[in-house]
């Protein structure tokens, strides 16, 4: 029982020796750049990593596989199309005191992602009144507590803390149980913080575990947790996959602190989605740069870098293959100069090889030379992709 777990004792053996690959070309993240410092907010979760590392390398890739699956069966599009009375401001207001609230009781992100999936599902399939959307999203938020959380609050407390004297705990229970109903029972599903946890524990891979690095992906996943709150307030990213969501938030958030962590992510997207949804990302965070420094102080600059292209900030792979093409029609033009170096044979190739070739194929040295001719050109078709 006292012998510890051999992939524990490697990482700590890389840890304690790691100090030395600090300035390594792979994992330096800016030039010059200090030591980073852990940020402190409640949301910066990434504490207890030799215990996550541990769950994730036994199952990791499966639970990923599996939510993966799971998310496009509770994807919901076009939340507020079948609203007549409910405008997007409507939306954003009481998503912005769902963060409150969330903020204010300290409670996991997870809690705020899956109240947010269950207001979103129960209000994409029927009408209602703009003043019902207040205790649906009470509703939602402490029905999410009580299902994430250890100690819940209890509902007088909750009901105060969320401004909404008019209910009360029974007014509460009932709307619950019309969500139960209407959710279908169906309580756990994938959220974006789900994703933003795998792939943050996916960069501390095995050449990349000390501390420095650490810090910055823990820092990272605080900024990216909220940037998705704020993506959150706008329904139009509600049409994008969690797991989609998750890459564009962990992506912008890093932009935005400066950092370039070099992991490469899952391709599991189109590269024009995903560079679509990355700078309407890093637009929205940078329009609405002063919410994210009053909700998480410390945590963001308080200059946002401008925002170039998609192309320089992402990370993994692109998916652009028209570039690798031009290389190869330049390549097989140049051999036909470089073959044509002797005149005396360039020139009747022209003329006198052609013409046989389509009647009767004579001519076996001009045949010979216009094959000698062509044979550079295959060579360096078929060697230039090597490159």
């Amino acid at each position: 029982m006292g012998i510890s777990n051999p992939k524990k004792r490697k990482r700590e053996e890389r840890s304690r020796g790691s100090a030395k690959k600090i300035k390594d070309e792979r994992v330096t993240c800016q030039p010059a750049a200090e030591e980073s410092v852990p940020i402190q907010d409640q949301w910066n979760t990434l504490r207890n990593i030799d215990g996550e590392l541990d769950i994730f390398e036994d199952y990791g890739e499966e639970s990923y596989l599996f939510y993966k699956a799971l998310e496009e069966k509770f994807q919901t599009s076009g939340i507020l199309t079948k609203q007549t009375t409910i405008a997007e401001s409507d939306w954003r207001e009481i998503i912005t005191i769902l963060i409150k609230v969330h903020r204010h009781f300290s409670l996991d992100f997870s809690t705020l992602c899956l109240a947010v999936k269950y207001m979103a599902r129960y209000i994409s399939g029927r009408q209602l009144k703009p003043g019902i959307l207040k205790p649906v999203g009470a509703t939602s938020l402490y029905l999410a507590i009580k299902i994430m959380e250890d100690n819940p609050p209890n509902a007088e407390e909750f009901l105060e803390v969320f401004g909404e004297t008019l209910y009360s705990p029974r007014v509460l229970a009932f709307v619950e149980d019309m969500m139960l109903y209407r959710l279908e029972c169906r309580l756990y599903q994938p959220t974006i913080d789900f994703f933003l946890e795998h792939f943050t524990l996916m960069s501390v891979s095995a050449e990349m575990f000390f501390y420095d690095n650490i810090t910055r992906v823990a820092n990272a996943l605080t900024a990216a947790r909220g940037i998705a709150a704020l993506t959150m307030m706008k329904y139009e990213f509600h049409t994008y996959l969690p797991s989609l969501m998750a890459q564009c938030c962990l992506k912008a958030a890093e932009h935005i602190l400066g950092y370039n962590l070099l992991v490469e992510l899952p391709s599991d997207h189109p590269s024009q989605i995903v560079q679509k949804c990355l700078r309407k990302t890093v637009l929205l965070a940078s329009a609405n740069k002063e919410f994210l420094q009053q909700l998480m102080p410390g945590v963001f600059p308080e200059v946002f870098p401008k925002f170039t292209s998609p192309s320089t900030i992402q990370r993994g792979r692109t998916g652009a293959k028209e570039p690798a093409k031009q290389p190869r029609e330049t390549s097989a033009k140049k051999p036909r100069e470089e073959s044509g170096a002797k005149e005396p044979v360039r020139k009747p190739s022209k003329t006198s090889a052609k013409r046989p070739n389509k009647e009767t194929g004579a001519k076996e040295p001009a045949s010979q030379s216009n094959k000698l001719a062509k044979r550079p050109k295959i060579e360096a078709s078929t060697a230039k992709p090597g490159l």
